[in-house]
């Protein structure tokens, strides 16, 4: 293993030689790559089905509101290739074997996250009113597991980057208490209001992405007793 270099200050150099328990390089970036990529290519779809139709707004609709429309099938094709991302920022983040249990509950919850995403995507009663409503709990479940997963893994990830970890306190504090708020919004705006929410949630997993895809040298970063063993 790498001894780490430091600096007289005692910050660590950029440029440090890749962990080997965070595995190969290729293999961080197929991951990081989907991550940034996935949750990227939810918000150019939504964007374009709003930009095509002519009875979805921005500011009014939601991005529910699109998927029930005309460009049903463009909507899904982004959830799903956010699923896609989602599961792959789960085991980049995963793979750097953080014994903590808040950072695996926060893993965990990011599947229950996926999960959903599927659900709503896949389920077709919102759109054709066939069979039980269940989007409503879905979008709840929504609203529970990315705040909570973004706050239990911002610990850890805290001490690998403060910066960083400051970013995901933040989104994962600001969704948690403007996510509520989306029940209240008047219909004019709450579309808009859904999608500054949405943006929260994409630009973290888009951190986790990048992180990924560097593969920080996580074994010099975090304490003996933090890392998972073989």
């Amino acid at each position: 293993m790498t001894r780490q270099m430091v600096e007289p200050t005692g910050k660590r150099k950029r440029g440090i030689p890749m962990s080997k328990n965070s595995g190969s390089d290729a293999t961080s970036r197929i991951l990081g790559g989907l991550a940034v990529t996935g949750s990227l290519a939810t918000a150019v779809t939504d964007l374009l089905g709003v930009a095509l139709s002519d009875r979805i707004g921005l500011a009014a609709d939601t991005i529910s509101d699109m998927a029930a429309g005309e460009y049903d099938l463009l909507a899904d094709l982004g959830l799903y290739a956010f699923v896609l991302g989602v599961l792959a920022a789960t085991a980049g983040l995963l793979r750097w074997r953080i014994d903590r249990k808040d950072w695996k509950i926060g893993a965990a919850l990011l599947v229950v996250y996926a999960a959903a995403v599927t659900l709503i995507a896949a389920y077709e009663a919102y759109s054709t009113g066939d069979g039980p409503v269940i989007h409503i709990y879905l979008v709840y479940t929504l609203g529970v597991a990315f705040p909570l997963a973004a706050l239990l893994t911002a610990g850890q990830i805290y001490e690998i980057d403060k910066r960083i970890g400051i970013a995901c306190y933040l989104l994962g504090g600001t969704f948690a208490l403007l996510g509520p708020g989306l029940f209240m919004m008047p219909t004019s705006w709450d579309g808009l209001y859904e999608r500054f929410l949405a943006f929260l949630m994409l630009a973290w997993f888009v951190i986790m992405g990048v992180m990924i895809w560097r593969d920080p040298d996580i074994a010099h970063q975090v304490s003996a007793e933090q890392q998972g063993k073989d």
